[in-house]
């Protein structure tokens, strides 16, 4: 009997080539080995658009691909999880949907699969056609990431092969705020890397806009490491020491009959004591808020109803 690989495609508002790139998405699949069976499992995440409709009408040609739908846009770390719990493969191969994940990848990592690798994962030479300042801002957050968590993921992508025990324990995890990317390399199974250069998207524009980049980054950081929390006290130590030597200064020159400047090492010492009340009571909250997601134990998604005209899936 062919052993199993699962495909797991987030995809948000794609209908513009989602169609077409399944098409070469699967096209890769017959060169990973003739004694396998795949499976794509498309995840849409609340598309405003007709993503959907597309994957259901390439599905009617291709009977291995099949929709999960979300109810809203959940995110894409919901979506991996969705299509992890959905598949039932052997292994899973999470991939994005615009092709700056390579199909033609899929026979590499497979191979290394059969050699023993629970972890099989795409990691960039480059980062393709961005900006210097997305290439800014991705180089100080996995910079932070690396001295906050000690995992450096610089180079490392979502593209990644998994081996079902390594789904398993990834499912088992407790959290409902998850970092894939981060995750994977803490659960610390054996792995293998393969190099590549993103290539241009294929399809509409990225939707990752700077703010929304900036708060996944903060979550990212902060499910990882209590350093933040570290830091408010760092600070407060600080300004306690800045605060004893202005005092003492000022003391010795009223003890010496001096006059006091006053003013404006007062006000000075106001306005940064102040900052860093705000930012420290800032970065508290921040986790208080993660405390307070996680005690409610929502669900990582809901998914959309299944209308009586759609094909079913089985569950696996």
């Amino acid at each position: 009997m062919p052993k199993k690989i699962s495909l797991v495609i987030p995809a948000h508002n794609e209908g513009e080539a989602i169609y077409a790139n399944l098409a070469t998405i699967l096209a890769a699949v017959p060169e990973a080995g003739a004694d396998l069976a795949f499976e794509a499992i498309v995840i849409d995440d609340g598309s405003t658009d007709d993503t959907a409709a597309e994957v259901l009408r390439f599905s009617a040609h291709d009977p291995r691909v099949s929709l999960v739908a979300f109810t809203r846009n959940f995110g894409k770390e919901a979506s991996i999880l969705a299509g992890l719990d959905h598949a039932g493969g052997e292994a899973v191969i999470v991939m994005d949907a615009d092709l700056q994940h390579p199909p033609a990848l899929i026979a590499q990592m497979v191979a290394l699969w059969r050699q023993g690798f629970a972890v099989v994962e795409a990691v960039k030479q480059d980062r393709g056609a961005e900006s210097a300042g997305s290439r800014l801002f991705a180089w100080l957050f996995y910079a932070l990431f690396r001295r906050s968590s000690g995992f450096d993921l610089a180079t490392r992508s979502d593209f990644k092969l998994l081996d079902r025990s390594v789904v398993e324990a990834y499912r088992a995890l407790p959290e409902n705020r998850r970092f894939f990317r981060g995750l994977i390399a803490w659960l610390g199974h054996p792995l293998a890397q393969i190099p590549f250069s993103v290539p241009p998207r294929q399809g509409g524009k990225s939707r990752w806009g700077t703010f929304k980049l900036l708060r996944y980054a903060i979550d990212n950081l902060t499910a990882f490491s209590a350093i933040p929390l570290h830091i408010v006290s760092w600070l407060g130590a600080a300004m306690l020491l800045l605060g004893m030597v202005i005092g003492t200064a000022s003391l010795v020159q009223k003890w010496r009959g001096e006059a006091l400047d006053g003013f404006t090492t007062v006000i000075l010492l106001i306005v940064i004591a102040s900052g860093v009340l705000m930012v420290s009571l800032g970065v508290i909250g921040h986790y208080l808020a993660c405390i307070y997601d996680e005690l409610k134990h929502r669900p990582a998604y809901i998914l959309k109803p299944q209308r009586r005209d759609e094909p079913c899936r089985e569950e696996p």
